[in-house]
């Protein structure tokens, strides 16, 4: 008799430790001798505002990124509730140069620190995503300025961060990243000294490529994934499929976004018949009546089902207090999730 050979992989979760969600990774990999778990990890924190926190994710680094924009935009209204308060108004409206005071200066330098730490948390997170997304950023540069304001070059958004994280030189002076210098390399082809970036153009380019970035870009990462994934995965690749498939499912519905097509649609309209049913038993519906049902649910979260020579996936979701929960084929599952969603931006506002 052959013995029974296994492809499987398990997330185990542990809700005990709250506000953490823990999850370990069991494998079971050809003989059931074979099978170990891994140390846990942790899946997710819930904020004091209820908000799950997923982390590994694509989305987490979209967050990352964008909070940072509201940081500059914070700034900007308090700083110019400052200069209103102190009747101080710019020199020349077209560049924002303000006159000489205390208050100016002040805003000055607070602005100056937060453009080099803004900077150095989107390049990090930049970096990041033009590694799981490098064809979205082949196109994204900003240009690079002489000592005298020319332009003489331009610089990928992923190479800016290169260069900080050997960083050896910088200045940031007004709107401007001068003279960033990495214990490898200039900021342009040609060496010199007073190279600069413009903030504004870094920011406008990022906000660009980022919200460039699809459902559909996603599930085509997480769609190869899966299809490469069996028990002797590495770990990191098991992580990141397991978190980001978790996390799918808040991108691909929103408060205007129509469901009407995909397996969301599956689940709901399961769900209208069986309340039609409990409603009209036997078919005692009115001949052409039409009923309108309310229906609440929460955002679907989508797992890799253990037996992995299956390849399915499933989909869990609340709907008016019950669990519902359908298991597909997933090529079927990212096929219909790519057709009803795929156009859409991956970062949206979070659906609780």
């Amino acid at each position: 008799m052959v013995a029974k050979k296994f492809n499987r992989i398990q997330i185990l979760f542990n809700a005990e430790h709250k506000p953490y969600l823990y999850g370990a990774v069991h494998v079971v990999d050809g003989d059931l001798s074979n099978q170990w778990c891994e140390k846990p990890f942790v899946i997710s924190k819930t904020g004091a505002d209820g908000r799950e926190i997923v982390y590994g994710t694509v989305r987490r680094t979209l967050d990352k990124i964008l909070s940072q924009m509201d940081r500059l935009k914070s700034f900007q209204l308090e700083a110019q509730a400052k200069l209103d308060a102190a009747c101080i108004s710019p020199l020349n409206p077209e560049n924002s140069i303000l006159p000489e005071s205390e208050v100016a200066d002040r805003i000055i330098d607070e602005q100056e620190n937060l453009i080099e730490d803004v900077l150095l948390t989107v390049s990090v997170n930049i970096r990041i995503l033009s590694e799981i997304f490098p064809q979205k950023f082949k196109r994204s540069k900003v240009n690079i300025y002489d000592y005298d304001g020319g332009r003489v070059d331009k610089i990928e958004l992923s190479e800016i961060a290169n260069l900080l994280l050997h960083n050896r030189y910088i200045l940031v002076k007004d709107q401007y990243v001068v003279d960033l210098i990495s214990d490898r390399k200039f900021m342009a082809h040609k060496p010199q000294m007073g190279l600069k970036i413009n903030f504004l153009e870094y920011i406008s380019e990022v906000e660009k490529v980022v919200n460039g970035i699809t459902v559909k870009d996603l599930i085509a990462k997480l769609w190869r994934s899966t299809k490469k994934l069996s028990a002797s995965s590495n770990i990191k690749d098991i992580i990141f499929l397991t978190q980001n498939l978790y996390t799918l499912g808040g991108s691909v519905i929103g408060t205007n976004a129509p469901i009407d097509s995909g397996p969301l649609k599956t689940i709901l309209d399961r769900v209208a018949i069986e309340y039609l049913e409990s409603v009209y038993p036997r078919k005692s519906a009115p001949h052409g009546a039409q009923v309108v049902a309310n229906v609440v649910f929460n955002a679907p979260r989508f797992f890799v089902e253990p037996d992995l020579d299956q390849k399915q996936i499933r989909i869990e979701m609340q709907v008016n207090g019950k669990r519902e929960t359908l298991v597909m084929d997933y090529e079927k599952f990212f096929r219909e999730v790519s057709q009803a969603s795929g156009n859409r931006k991956l970062y949206t506002e979070p659906v609780r």
